[in-house]
């Protein structure tokens, strides 16, 4: 493959912590040098930005589930049995985390301009 002459110099600054970041992250990538890595990220990056309201609605639900398999579980241990309403209750409440986690993927997939 041929090479591209590249004749315009660019600079800029950062603070140690993230050059040092920066070269880890050029070797982690396998690139041929920092230079490349810093070229092709700032070329065909992306920057993904996300609504943090979205995650913490989920731990919020997932807190609540929590609650709600303990109360079941109490109730499982006191009376020897399970009920349809208790398997229900999962059912919706896996289908809500579900339905989260898919529009999480889809913004960090898909971020908005």
């Amino acid at each position: 493959m041929k090479e591209t002459k590249r004749n315009v110099k660019m600079n800029f600054r950062v603070t140690e912590q993230e050059r040092d970041f920066i070269i880890e992250k050029a070797k982690v990538s396998e690139s041929s040098s920092t230079g490349a890595y810093i070229r092709k990220m700032a070329i065909v990056g992306v920057i993904v930005k996300y609504e943090n309201q979205e995650i913490k609605n989920l731990i919020k639900s997932l807190n609540g589930i929590q609650r709600n398999i303990n109360q079941i579980t109490m109730r499982v241990n006191s009376t020897n049995r399970i009920y349809d309403e208790d398997f229900k209750y999962m059912k919706g409440v896996l289908n809500e985390i579900w339905q989260s986690l898919t529009s999480i993927q889809s913004m960090l997939r898909f971020p908005k301009q």
